[in-house]
């Protein structure tokens, strides 16, 4: 049985998290403002980007930051079967930009090996500013650029824990910039949907 959305917005709340990123969130009439209603609860800024729209459906990614935004992109994927995206947010953090990039990968192989450069063509365009990479990657053991991505759960030998429910795989990753230490990591073993949530904790 899964969470109500109010349960899922207390859990969020006691986290205390600085950065919330979560993918296929609803914002519509027909299932429901979890979008808006998850802002005005916990009082973050918000950026949300759409993925798919049909028959009533607007849903996709969106990140939750307790500090100002300071500019944001939405970004569609190569996308063989369902759409998707990456939302690319800059939060300004005591003067200074941090580049957060939420992701959805697509259930091909082949669909994320084209959606994976495209991934890394945008982080290259970013240069020396500071980017942390989360989501949804919907493969276990993902090879992915070491100098550009670094895994936090690898940086704290984590990386055996699994991150899907009914899966035996760990499919959702926190990557950083070689230039952010990792103090934390930690995936949370709790029913907030098919997914655990995990958790880091990184200095800038």
């Amino acid at each position: 049985m899964f969470p109500t959305l109010f349960d899922i917005i207390d859990f969020l709340r006691v986290s205390k998290a600085d950065i919330i990123c979560l993918q296929e969130v609803n914002e519509s009439a027909k299932v429901g403002f979890q979008v808006s209603s998850l802002k005005e609860e916990l009082g973050m800024y918000s950026h949300f980007g759409a993925n798919v729209v049909d028959l009533g459906l607007n849903y996709g990614l969106v990140t939750y930051s307790k500090y100002p935004i300071k500019s944001e992109k939405h970004i569609y994927l190569s996308s063989d079967r369902e759409q998707r995206g990456i939302l690319h947010t800059v939060v300004n953090i005591e003067g200074r930009n941090l580049n957060i990039i939420n992701v959805h990968l697509g259930l091909g192989e082949e669909e994320r090996k084209v959606q994976v450069e495209e991934l890394i063509s945008i982080i290259k365009l970013l240069g020396k500013e500071p980017y942390i990479v989360v989501g949804d990657f919907n493969e276990g053991d993902i090879d992915i650029n070491k100098k550009i991505l670094k895994d936090v759960a690898k940086e704290l030998d984590k990386s055996n824990i699994l991150t899907f429910a009914t899966g035996l795989d760990r499919i959702d990753y926190i990557f950083v910039s070689p230039n952010i230490e990792v103090l934390d990591y930690e995936v949370l073993i709790k029913n907030m949907s098919d997914h655990y949530p995990i958790i880091a904790k990184l200095k800038i």
